[in-house]
């Protein structure tokens, strides 16, 4: 049934009104349906859903202007029941099915699917296969469209700006009250680490526990599980005998061995680049192949990282990494990073050097082609760029190398490097913004901007995933502002 057959009630006049309506909304596009839905803009306040079950939206969501669905974290309520989850939205309920949903576990949480044209056939399921129940906006809409018609893309800025209701209680209680929970939520998420870290002891030796770590840590979200996998396939004291080779030889045998198990050397040859390019090629092909080993169950793929962070340009990168440490031993290396570092614990000078130094472990020799290089197949970079840049550093850092070693010094009660590591936590700059530390500085932040560290990102991190992807309450019940009011007056007591 379309949305012009129905609304059967009322005048001619009014039908021809509803016809103009449908026809200009379906010309702006979704916009300016999420608009009417971010804002509620309908002509009445009893919705139905298309099953003829009452509907109310207690929260319609957060705009996400990413990949998934459009609106997350609503709240709803169809008839006695209430539904937390996301909200999608189309022109035409089809468009479910068209665009792929369907086959997208990032939908598997929609709770609602909002439409203006509705289809013949059930389209939206989510992750129970069940029938996403659908709201059709068509018999809903009057007059008050038209607030946005004008710029609904401006209306959606508004609504994405918009603070929760942590936002309004920080702004009033102050900027200490927000630095404090922060940090406090920061040091809770680098002590579950730590701990989720700790049975890991007695099922492998110490190197091991960390190597993985760090190469699931070397990847994108695509790549993680993959790159771990490749860890557990070739443990680090397996690789010992083949670092021990001469340089050109080492190279090849590990490369080879990763290149080749995480399907980067399927094809028969490769079509494009200097003579050297398909000559190492085929090399690490035949010494893969003379393995007889199989290619894993998750291959690496290209999709899901930028070009300079494909996943041959980690693999190189970690292991240069993985030789220069070779000579003293890796987790002996790692160790003494941290000892140069802890002379600075109380030094300004603490955030720069301990960049500098881990700018020289994961060093790569200018000698290295892969610093011009994407993959076998991509034209050479214009400019030579680093394997393993600022950021995927911190982020291995606030993954691996300080939940282990915090793990690993409360297993020897070493409160002192406790302490250098919580130092390092509190100075690190912080990786590059993601969609859930925006959207919790839209949320959360009104005043000021919060200090660039890796301290305040993580915490951030921790609280939305403690508050804002609660199942229980939802923004409206959310405990957290109380976080943020109990912190200001513990602080005027204090003072």
């Amino acid at each position: 049934m379309s949305a012009r057959t129905s609304d059967t009630g009322g005048s001619g006049e009014a039908r021809g009104g509803r016809e103009a309506l449908l026809a200009e909304l379906a010309a702006h596009r979704e916009a300016l349906l999420q608009a009417c839905w971010a804002h509620q803009l309908w002509s009445a306040t009893a919705l139905r859903t298309t099953g003829d079950l009452p509907l109310k939206v207690l929260f319609p969501g957060w705009l996400n202007r990413g990949a998934g669905p459009d609106f997350t974290e609503a709240r709803i309520a169809i008839g006695d029941a209430e539904h937390f989850g996301d909200v999608e939205i189309h022109l035409d309920e089809s468009g479910w099915e068209r665009h792929g949903h369907h086959l997208d576990a990032n939908y598997g949480r929609v709770i609602l699917h909002v439409v203006l044209e509705r289809s013949e056939r059930v389209s939206a399921l989510g992750g129970d296969q069940r029938p996403v129940p659908v709201f059709h906006v068509a018999p809903f809409l009057g007059e008050r469209v038209r607030e946005a018609m004008g710029d609904p893309e401006a209306m959606l800025e508004r609504y994405a700006n918009l603070p929760g209701r942590c936002g309004l209680t920080a702004g009033l209680q102050g900027g200490e009250a927000l630095a404090s929970v922060i940090s406090h939520a920061a040091e809770v998420r680098a002590r579950h680490k730590a701990e989720r870290i700790g049975p890991l002891w007695e099922k492998q030796d110490e190197e091991q526990i960390l190597f993985e770590l760090i190469f699931q840590s070397l990847g994108y979200r695509p790549h993680a599980e993959p790159f771990r996998a490749l860890a557990s396939r070739f443990p680090l004291r397996s690789l010992h005998p083949l670092l021990e080779r001469p340089y050109p030889d080492a190279r090849d045998a590990l490369l080879s061995r990763w290149f080749g198990a995480g399907g980067l050397l399927e094809a028969e040859r490769i079509d494009s680049g200097p003579p050297e390019f398909d000559a190492e090629y085929r090399r690490w092909r035949e010494e893969w192949r003379g393995l007889k080993l199989r290619v894993q169950d998750q291959p690496l793929q290209h999709r899901g990282s930028r070009p300079w962070n494909s996943p041959e340009r980690r693999l190189v990168g970690l292991f240069h990494h993985l030789y220069a440490f070779h000579s003293t031993g890796w987790l002996k290396g790692w160790l003494e990073f941290l000892v140069e570092l802890d002379g600075l614990r109380n030094s300004e000078h603490l955030r720069r050097a301990a960049i500098e130094r881990m700018e020289r472990i994961f060093d790569t020799p200018p000698s290295e082609a892969w610093r011009w290089r994407v993959s076998f197949q991509s034209a050479p970079l214009k400019t030579a760029a680093r394997m393993i840049g600022n950021d995927r550093m911190i982020v291995i850092m606030a993954n691996a190398v300080i939940p282990f070693f915090l793990a690993y010094a409360r297993r020897r009660r070493d409160r002192e490097l406790e302490k250098l590591l919580y130092r390092l936590f509190i100075v690190l700059p912080p990786e590059a913004p993601n969609r859930k530390t925006r959207f919790m500085e839209k949320r959360l932040v009104l005043l000021s901007r919060l200090p660039r560290t890796l301290r305040t990102q993580q915490g951030l991190l921790q609280i939305y995933q403690d508050y804002c992807t609660s199942f229980e309450s939802g923004c409206h019940g959310c405990k957290f502002p109380g976080l943020i009011a109990a912190s200001a007056k513990a602080g005027k007591l204090e003072n």
